[in-house]
């Protein structure tokens, strides 16, 4: 064998370990679409594709906001929509899925905690929305009653009350809809 096949196949084998090394450990055989990175993460820690969400519909996307440039990414999956938001926290990843009449929404930890998080949800049926003040800390989960078959889309945002009002994050997360 040459030196120039040799290293060639070393090459072949070292990168096709670092693949091996790379793929997911929570990579699924029963869904098209892999996630990856801090949603991938997140998708595992809600039970994968037998999980709240099942399996991905599209491939991770970057999501842009009107003024503030790039937010995030964004994917969607059987039953909702999880996002990353590093605006609001470099590893905040955001889930929206509904099961049993609910529609359900969570966030991850924040880089800090907040006195309180406002959380918005609009839907066909509700297409103002409303928005509900719920307690703070560095996570958190809120529902409703599925009232559209269309899905809720949500996003958040932390808040510190202070004696002059609150004093809120800059940027809602990316939205996500479930």
């Amino acid at each position: 064998m040459s030196s120039r096949m040799i290293s060639s196949v070393t090459v072949g084998l070292s990168l096709a370990g670092t693949i091996a090394v790379a793929a997911p450990a929570h990579a699924s055989g029963g869904c098209a679409i892999t996630p990856y990175g801090l949603i991938g993460a997140r998708w595992a820690e809600l039970g994968g594709e037998d999980g709240k969400l099942g399996c991905p519909t599209t491939q991770e996307t970057d999501i842009y906001m009107n003024g503030v440039g790039w937010a995030g990414r964004r994917q969607s999956f059987v039953r909702g929509q999880m996002a990353w938001s590093p605006k609001n926290g470099a590893k905040l990843v955001v889930a929206a899925y509904s099961k049993d009449g609910y529609a359900y929404f969570d966030w991850t930890p924040t880089d800090r905690s907040w006195d309180k998080f406002l959380v918005r949800w609009t839907s066909a049926a509700d297409p103002n929305g409303r928005q509900e003040d719920f307690v703070g800390g560095n996570r958190g989960k809120a529902w409703t009653r599925l009232r559209t078959n269309s899905g809720y889309r949500w996003n958040v945002k932390g808040c510190d009350t202070g004696v002059f009002g609150s004093r809120c994050q800059r940027y809602w997360t990316v939205s996500v809809t479930g």
